[in-house]
């Protein structure tokens, strides 16, 4: 998609619910740490699922600002439509993670509100989000 996406050096599980940040193409899961989880039985969302679940457990993530992969999006692809993610996204929170609504609704906005940031710098490549808001 010819961006690089920064991600924080460590992202918590109360975070994560706000964040649309882990790309699952890059993890690398250490065992030593991570022992006998399993994906949830859903058909979209497992790797989400997957990763809050693992955190829950008090196992944060480590990102690194180097790029380990190339991605793409293809039309149709089960990641493009964007109410399924929506309804998804709450699907998990509400009957996996068993989040309340308040805290879910909280949880959302912020996954919604990084999830445009990325798209918004998707369609800036060369600007910084500092320039997009203000304006430069």
């Amino acid at each position: 998609m010819n961006k690089v996406i920064e991600v924080k050096n460590k992202i918590t599980y109360w975070e994560y619910l706000k964040n649309t940040i882990i790309q699952t193409v890059t993890v690398v899961i250490d065992k030593k740490y991570v022992k006998n989880v399993e994906m949830p039985n859903l058909r979209r969302g497992q790797d989400f699922a997957t990763w809050l679940k693992i955190m829950k457990e008090g196992v944060d993530a480590y990102g690194l600002n180097i790029n380990l992969a190339k991605y793409r999006r293809a039309n149709g692809s089960l990641s493009s439509n964007k109410i399924k993610a929506i309804k998804r996204t709450w699907y998990i929170y509400r009957e996996i993670e068993r989040l309340s609504i308040l805290l879910s609704l909280y949880c959302f906005c912020g996954y919604a509100l990084n999830a445009s940031r990325k798209r918004m710098y998707k369609n800036h490549i060369g600007k910084s989000i500092r320039d997009i808001f203000i304006g430069n």
